[in-house]
């Protein structure tokens, strides 16, 4: 039993997962940007990392399947490690992209 978690965790190169991720990242980023970018902007940002979580899952595991089938050193075992890193990364850009929590400008107030 042991031994099956240690060559799980050996047969996960960080190195490999993390580049992996970063092209799901590229790829993706533009377009969860666009699905996301009317409904954040009311959002306080700890909804809007989690709904930008939520709505990014199925796109970023379609990607990660994609990836995978089109790198043959990549391993299958290796889709949830990479889904996670891609969604910890696509998270906060497009939070930046879309311009959720950045302080807001206040109207230029005239004196009496």
């Amino acid at each position: 039993m042991l031994s099956t978690i240690v060559a799980l965790f050996r047969s996960q190169p960080t190195a490999k997962i993390e580049a992996l991720a970063r092209q799901i990242v590229d790829l993706s980023v533009e377009e969860i940007s666009r699905l996301v970018a009317h409904q954040t902007d009311r959002m306080s940002l700890a909804e809007a990392r989690g709904y930008v979580r939520a709505r990014s899952s199925v796109l970023v595991r379609c990607k990660s399947w994609q990836i995978i089938a089109r790198h043959p050193d990549a391993s299958p075992l290796w889709n949830d490690a990479i889904v996670r890193r891609a969604t910890e990364l696509v998270v906060p850009l497009v939070l930046r992209r879309v311009g959720t929590g950045l302080p807001q400008s206040l109207p230029n107030r005239l004196a009496a």
